[in-house]
């Protein structure tokens, strides 16, 4: 790792190595689009990209909710760190040392904490499966090689109430603070603590950081719990949190599609066997937050969850959630008693790919389900089938696709001896009967509107003035040209005039223009959004405009506005309405003094 050493910053130097688009990339789907790139939002819900990053500028900005900045902003929100943790997360990335000072350094976050408890229980976890035949042994019979475990950093907690607690006191960790990592749980009458994990494999979880944020336990006695995870600390939210997504989210994006597993050996053996754009739900069901997760990689959603009756439960618990998001989803009809790691294990991975090609649409999947509930060799069953069949075709919104499954169930209507037409019109009016009955029952919600991009209306006056603030930003006219003849005061609004304030006294005092020193002097007022618009959306094509003309423009609009305000004024002390000593009075005879003459400002 490289000391800071020629650069007169730490910062500027972490800023200098980063890629924006290449960590934004970690996070978000981005495709190009003119001189910048785009992709969704990950920081609201949308399905219109509104989300833009400039490679040229290294700034990002979301024109949908508004946020912006530049690497560090970006991972600060994205990861929820404070500045000095995105500085350090980053410098690491890019192989610059930042030293703490002795103040600091004997300051840590509790996110610091956790975060350096879960690296040293990883590797004591790691130590201990090689001292393990019995956990070396079942992994070798589940099918992972030697170089899988050390890829996904797979361990074994031994069969120790303190075998951690011990290990973590010789690090000089202190216990308490382990228990914040979910490590530890403290005895119930105060006295002392024990490790949460028992005699069990275990599956580091990382995050798109590739930082250890928590732990899954698969357990290897007789524990009724089969599996265990990491409580949510303050780096690991179940909810929000998808395993292998480190290693997939590459092969999704560049698949457009992704495999959603439920199990740790599910995700890795898939992945393993060359589907590498699999993540897996850890036991949970799939919320929002893992679906707007998925959104920034791809809309393509395969499901391929047990096929035990479980597994088929949590595939429809999940897919509404999916179709709310506006996602393409589809479910993977599993063989009787397989999942995705013992269909790969028996080494079938061509069957797995077809059942990947040819996974069901959420109502084919359903009907299918239906249909093997029945017997259908009787007019009872299939009656009984049909018309379950049609409650399921009623909540399909698409008429070719309800005409779809309305002809494929046709065959098992009992009068199709006798014609097709006639089965399917029978069919047709049971879901007809469906729909209208539903239509009465469900009252209209109210829907969140999708964020729209936020502000008022800029005027044109105003988008004059900003394009002649990026010009000085951005292609170095002279502010002092500028500033002659638009003193910053008079800039129309307040982001604008707190902006050219701040290049107005930073040019004085430098002598020039610096990009990230003007970031930290409209840092936290209105003109730090306006600075990130400036970087991210004016167009190169813009700034090639006259500087001249654009001041001639926005004079002539503000002599003209004070000439429209002194003929109402004068109009008010005609009518009586404004006397002597009122200060509309001295406004009127102050506007006539500036309009009269040459104009000057």
């Amino acid at each position: 790792m490289r000391e800071v050493g020629s650069f007169r910053d730490p910062v500027d130097e972490v800023r200098e190595r980063c890629d924006l688009v290449e960590i934004v990339s970690q996070y978000v789907n981005l495709r190009r689009s003119g001189r910048t790139m785009v992709g969704l939002c990950p920081f609201h819900n949308e399905k219109t990209p509104s989300f833009h990053v400039n490679p040229e500028r290294q700034r990002w900005k979301c024109f949908g909710c508004g946020e912006g900045g530049d690497v560090f902003t970006f991972i600060q929100k994205i990861d929820n760190l404070t500045f000095r943790e995105a500085l350090e997360h980053l410098a690491r990335k890019v192989g610059v040392e930042i030293r703490r000072t002795q103040q600091s350094a004997k300051v840590y976050t509790e996110k610091d904490i956790v975060l350096r408890a879960n690296n040293v229980a990883c590797e004591f976890f790691r130590s201990q499966l090689r001292e393990s035949s019995r956990a070396l042994g079942y992994l070798e019979r589940r099918g992972l090689s030697e170089s899988t475990i050390e890829k996904y950093l797979i361990g074994y907690a031994p069969d120790s109430w303190d075998g951690l607690l011990n290990h973590l006191i010789k690090q000089r960790l202190d216990p308490a603070e382990a228990v914040k990592a979910g490590l530890l749980i403290a005895r119930e009458d105060g006295k002392g603590f024990y490790d949460r994990f028992r005699d069990r494999l275990i599956f580091p979880i990382l995050d798109l950081s590739e930082r250890v944020v928590g732990f899954g336990g698969r357990a290897l006695g007789d524990d009724p719990a089969k599996y265990l995870n990491t409580p949510e600390t303050p780096l690991f939210i179940k909810s929000r949190t998808l395993y292998g997504l480190n290693r997939a989210r590459r092969a999704i994006s560049a698949e457009d599609r992704v495999i959603v597993v439920e199990g740790y050996m599910d995700a890795i053996t898939a992945q393993e066997a060359g589907f590498e754009n699999t993540v897996a739900t850890m036991g949970t069901a799939l919320t929002e937050d893992h679906v707007n997760i998925i959104a920034r990689f791809t809309n393509n959603v395969v499901l391929a969850f047990d096929a035990d009756s479980a597994g088929m439960a949590a595939a429809l618990r999940s897919a509404p959630v999916f179709e709310r998001a506006g996602l393409n989803i589809r479910i993977i009809s599993m063989p009787a008693g397989e999942d995705p790691d013992s269909l790969l294990r028996s080494g079938d991975r061509s069957t797995f790919s077809k059942l990947v090609e040819r996974a069901l649409p959420v109502a084919d999947y359903r009907v299918k389900l239906v249909l093997s509930k029945h017997d259908l060799q009787t007019d009872e069953g299939k009656a009984a089938a049909l018309k379950e069949a049609a409650g399921i075709l009623a909540e399909v919104d698409s008429i070719v696709e309800r005409e779809r499954l309305i002809r494929y169930l046709a065959r098992y209507h009992p009068n199709f001896a006798t014609g097709t037409s006639l089965a399917e019109d029978h069919i047709r009016m049971e879901v007809m009967r469906f729909r209208s009955r539903k239509a009465r029952q469900v009252q209209t919600k109210a829907v969140a509107p999708e964020p729209q991009p936020v502000g008022r209306k800029v005027s044109l006056i105003e988008q004059s003035e900003r394009l002649l603030l990026g010009i000085i930003i951005l292609r170095d006219a002279d502010p002092n040209k500028v500033f002659e003849a638009l003193p910053p005061k008079e800039f129309s609004g307040e982001p604008a005039r707190l902006l050219a304030e701040a290049l107005s006294s930073q040019f004085s005092e430098l002598g020039k223009i610096d990009q990230e020193d003007l970031a930290v002097r409209v840092a936290g007022t209105a003109g730090e959004q306006l600075l990130t618009d400036l970087l991210v959306g004016l167009d190169p094509e813009e700034l090639n405009h006259p500087v001249d003309d654009l001041i001639g423009v926005i004079i002539n609009h503000k002599k003209n506005e004070k000439r429209k305000r002194m003929r109402a004024l004068h109009q008010r002390i005609a009518e009586g309405l404004v006397k002597r000593g009122d200060e509309e009075y001295e406004e009127y005879y102050r506007l006539v003094r500036e309009t009269s003459g040459p104009w000057r400002r």
